[in-house]
């Protein structure tokens, strides 16, 4: 029997990558923040220390070292419900002249096609549902479309801001989305700063967001 090995620091990094996360999106806005991917030479560099096994472990779930905005989490999420297509967002889809006629379109911009199998993508659309259907994510369901979604809850450090009674750091609540999973039309984020687990804070909002468009 092949011993598993997981993917690794290297590839954990490469495929973080290739989902857009360490690098601006390119979205027509100012002071967009490009986040941040770690390695091991970007430790021995900034902390003089090597690379551990927790390091990893902590970069699998989103923590430690690894920095990503709502925007990057979102264009993650939407390459995983199209199938693999990574796309740069753009705030503008048309522009009408005052008898409200098309003047100008903007055309999709494709960053990278992915190079995922379309079996894998879709055990990761199959997990997602999953959350929604039975998992932490419940409070997204909706009666009469299907919702593939994943919450977070990031631990985060903020001098202003006290740990709690049993020492723990605060965290920002997390929740990315996509619906119809077996047609997509809407994907989103919501990200809640220190807005405690995503599950009860996040979730809600995005819920109310799904309902809204889909006229339940």
């Amino acid at each position: 029997m092949d011993q598993f090995e997981g993917l690794g620091l290297e590839r954990l990094a490469e495929y973080s990558k290739l989902f857009g996360l360490g690098a601006k999106t390119g979205i027509e806005l100012p002071g967009e923040n490009a986040g941040l991917v770690p390695t091991a030479k970007w430790k021995r560099i900034n902390y003089s220390e090597r690379w551990v096994t927790g390091d990893t472990y902590n970069m699998t779930i989103g923590q430690g070292y690894v920095l990503a905005t709502p925007l990057q989490v979102l264009n993650a999420t939407a390459a995983v419900a199209n199938g693999g297509t990574l796309y740069q967002p753009q705030i503008l889809y048309r522009v009408l002249d005052d008898e409200g006629k098309p003047i100008q379109d903007f055309e999709p911009k494709v960053i990278r096609k992915l190079p995922i199998d379309a079996q894998h993508l879709a055990t990761v659309t199959e997990g997602m549902e999953a959350a929604v259907v039975w998992g932490s994510a419940q409070g997204a369901y909706l009666e009469t479309v299907r919702v593939a979604g994943k919450t977070g809850t990031a631990e985060f450090f903020d001098p202003d801001i006290p740990l709690d009674d049993k020492g723990n750091l605060p965290t920002h609540a997390w929740f990315t989305a996509f619906a119809p999973v077996e047609s997509p039309e809407i994907a989103l984020v919501v990200f809640i700063y220190n807005g405690g687990e995503g599950t009860t804070t996040a979730v809600p909002i995005a819920a109310e967001i799904l309902r809204y468009y889909f006229g339940e």
